[in-house]
């Protein structure tokens, strides 16, 4: 297999008029490896039914090559982007401090506890805790800076990729192992943040079947890109109870909408407390059903537990720490939504193919 085998197998991929379906000029380069291929077309969007086609295509008539095809902003490797039964999931919420990093961090543990291989990305690039939560503090590859942009901007074969640290059974990755955790990325620019990230997800030698992305909140650049060039298969609202902290989710959600992404539901946290004297639950803010009226279902209710935050400071998460107590418990009942969500996924895109 070469470069020119390539370019006659996609030449030859043609509409019901015999039109090849991608024209010669929208290839802009062909790269064949042992065992991986990669075609990077024109900068302009192409139709995503296209890029299935191509990829099916390829894939079928090299057998024992992993292909990609790198479109603008995008890359597909089969599936829902990321490869077949392979899955990214953004961990959201509307505003900060409700929470997400510690969902995020417990739902991939829950997950893979479930027998998954699971990665954790830190996706915020102003506020990257993933680190620290998880007790991953490497020193040799932080910079003081941002990554430079032929560094981010580079392809790279399956074998000369990044491996991921390795935690309490995770694969993890974030830009806080790029940039001391003192000194946060302040100045970003579309480019860095869209190069990042893209790195982060696609030149990073991953083995992981569901990466968890802790996304920041709100709908900035680092949202922005997520939606319009990763691979999500889905997305997990993190609020807590109030209607205050749902109306600004509500903002997160037209965006997610207005990009197709599936919201798979919501975690409400610090929904509870339990009274230290008669063990009654007492909630703690107004119960609003704002996102429920929207259509999004609740997926569980984390109780409030001050064990939560200090066991994250030692980077040991209570879903470790106590893992038969009631916060373990609703994250088992979560991270199950979570699995058959999936799964339904996966036999969707299995029934659209035989169709």
């Amino acid at each position: 297999m070469d470069e020119r085998a390539v370019r006659e197998l996609l030449a030859a991929l043609t509409d019901s008029a015999g039109t090849p379906l991608l024209a010669e000029e929208l290839i802009t380069s062909v790269t064949v490896e042992p065992g991986w291929i990669a075609v990077i077309l024109t900068e302009q969007p192409v139709p995503r039914d296209v890029l299935v086609r191509a990829h099916s295509h390829l894939s079928a008539a090299c057998a024992g090559y992993e292909v990609e095809l790198r479109c603008g902003g995008r890359v597909f490797r089969g599936g829902y982007g990321f490869g077949a039964k392979r899955h990214v999931i953004a961990v959201i919420g509307g505003k900060g401090g409700v929470g997400k990093s510690t969902i995020a961090v417990s739902l991939s543990l829950t997950l893979a506890a479930m027998g998954f291989r699971v990665g954790v990305l830190d996706g915020d690039l102003n506020g990257p805790d993933i680190p620290h939560m998880l007790g991953v503090h490497p020193k040799k590859d932080r910079q003081r800076g941002a990554w430079p942009r032929e560094r981010v901007n580079a392809i790279r074969a399956p074998q000369s990729r990044r491996k991921p640290y390795q935690r309490w059974g995770l694969e993890v990755m974030s830009v806080g192992f790029v940039v001391t955790e003192r000194a946060p990325l302040a100045a970003t620019g579309r480019w860095l943040v869209s190069s990042l990230l893209r790195n982060l997800i696609f030149d990073v030698a991953w083995t992981a079947d569901i990466i968890v992305i802790d996304a920041p909140p709100g709908t900035g650049e680092e949202i922005q890109v997520m939606v319009r060039e990763l691979p999500l298969s889905g997305a997990v609202f993190v609020t807590t109870p109030q209607d205050l902290a749902q109306m600004d989710a509500e903002r997160t959600l037209a965006h997610l909408r207005e990009h197709d992404v599936p919201v798979i539901g919501m975690v409400q946290n610090m929904a509870s407390l339990s009274c230290p004297h008669c063990a009654e639950s007492i909630d703690l803010y107004g119960a609003s059903t704002r996102l429920e009226d929207a259509g999004v279902r609740v997926l569980g209710r984390i109780p409030f537990d001050t064990r939560l935050s200090v066991t994250a400071d030692r980077g040991l998460p209570l879903v470790l720490g106590d893992p038969r107590g009631p916060v373990a418990y609703e994250f088992a009942r979560i991270s199950a939504s979570v699995r058959r969500w999936l799964a339904d996924r996966d036999q969707q895109l299995l029934d659209a193919a035989a169709a």
